[in-house]
């Protein structure tokens, strides 16, 4: 996984993959003030705009993907976490989607978190198990984010 602020991305030009780094220039210079919650193609790849609210993290499910890469991106709002762990092959799958390379997993083991909030992206490798989505002590808030989802062998 990596994590940083879209505005710094020259800060990370040598620890991100040259495609994903492409990917999130154009996730940048996207005009999503000016763009409704849909589907968008981002060099070749399907980026997603949608408002969810947060939740409580009991409500959320770890998820997980295998041909893909997701570019996460909060557009505005916060998430207060999003809960991560490194993929051990240990974990059970609880609910899959193949068609949509959706899969969601029990384990035991702790999670990350990450603090995120406009501006700040995320990358989710299919080694990185993720619980987006989870809200924080000051309850649901409503966010824009926008999801990228790069095939693995993109990059």
């Amino acid at each position: 996984m990596i994590a940083g602020d879209i505005n710094h991305l020259d800060a990370y030009k040598k620890q991100i993959p040259s495609f994903l780094l492409l990917c999130l220039e154009a996730v940048k210079e996207f005009p999503f003030a000016e763009k409704r919650d849909g589907k968008y193609d981002i060099l070749g790849c399907q980026m997603s705009v949608e408002s969810p609210s947060t939740e409580p993290r009991e409500d959320r499910k770890l998820e997980g993907h295998r041909k893909f890469i997701d570019i996460q991106f909060e557009i505005k709002g916060k998430e207060e976490w999003i809960g991560v762990h490194p993929a051990s092959g240990k974990e059970e799958i609880i609910e899959a989607h193949e068609d949509r390379d959706l899969y969601f997993f029990k384990s035991d083991e702790k999670e990350s978190a990450i603090y995120f909030t406009t501006g700040r992206f995320a990358i989710f490798f299919p080694a990185d198990l993720h619980r987006p989505l989870c809200m924080g002590e000051k309850g649901p808030e409503k966010l824009r984010k926008a999801v990228v989802k790069v095939p693995v062998d993109r990059i």
